[in-house]
């Protein structure tokens, strides 16, 4: 499965790249995507060009834990640029492993109820999480058929919870954010001392100076800090890729996605 997906991106990357470098001299319908203009075909096979280039990176890193200090960490007002010929794109990636899983056997209502809901919504999720089976959630606005969700609650635990899962759905306490930490550790004095382990002595997060945890036996340095809640590693990333269709910058073509390291897709969306 994992070479299918990545031959299948690499045929549209090298589709693509060839009408950038020959646009007229190829068939619109062998290259293009529907509906589009040149301008906005190539934007498109260039935001996909970054989006292949952050998985490769990502393919690549061969550190045993992630952190919020590797490269592969950009926002879109601090993107990595890849230029092909005279055209920039721009693209990064963020941790979705740092997020809960609501697919995660270790989900519990008290998880649920520490990220802002009532009892009885949290025993909701759960029970309709495990009437699903294996399947679990399969997108995130399923939530909305769990009885008790509404769009105030959906868009405050948004930024905090994902439902793709992954091998060990374990979040990374590298890089998981206070509030997804204070919803797995009780003690929110520990959650200050992991916070300030992970900031290291300049203060600030994402910079070289980092603590990081690298392996289970830096856990035992923080007295009630449950390991089989956590990985070091990260498996699952929301990529994103964007590339300017004209002169002024203000016209875009944005990928974003959901991709496994290993190259599995989750989710994707060009526009």
């Amino acid at each position: 499965m994992r070479n299918f997906v990545i031959l299948f991106l690499a045929i549209l990357l090298i589709g693509g790249i060839a009408y950038i470098i020959f646009p007229h001299t190829m068939p619109g319908d062998m290259t293009s995507p529907a509906g589009y203009d040149s301008g906005e075909r190539k934007a498109v096979y260039l935001a996909r060009a970054g989006a292949m280039k952050m998985l490769a990176e990502l393919a690549n890193d061969a550190n045993s834990y992630d952190s919020l200090n590797e490269d592969w960490n950009r926002d879109k007002d601090n993107p990595k640029e890849l230029k092909l010929g005279k055209d920039p794109v721009f693209y990064g990636a963020s941790d979705g492993t740092g997020n809960l899983n609501l697919n995660s056997p270790f989900l519990r209502k008290e998880h649920l109820v520490r990220l802002g809901m009532d009892i009885a919504l949290a025993l909701s999720i759960i029970d309709y999480k495990d009437k699903k089976g294996e399947k679990g959630f399969e997108f995130p606005e399923e939530l909305f058929l769990v009885k008790g969700m509404n769009y105030a609650i959906y868009s405050k635990i948004k930024p905090y919870v994902t439902i793709y899962a992954v091998a060990h759905s374990k979040v990374n306490i590298n890089t998981a954010n206070k509030a997804v930490l204070q919803v797995l550790i009780e003690d929110d004095e520990l959650v200050l001392d992991v916070l300030k382990y992970r900031k290291g002595p300049d203060g600030e997060e994402g910079t070289s100076d980092d603590g990081i945890f690298k392996g289970e036996e830096d856990f035992r340095m923080f007295q009630g800090l449950d390991p089989a809640l956590f990985s070091v590693r990260s498996s699952l990333f929301r990529i994103w890729a964007w590339s300017s269709f004209s002169e002024d910058n203000q016209a875009r073509r944005t990928i974003d996605a959901v991709i496994t390291r290993s190259g599995k897709i989750h989710y994707w969306k060009e526009y």
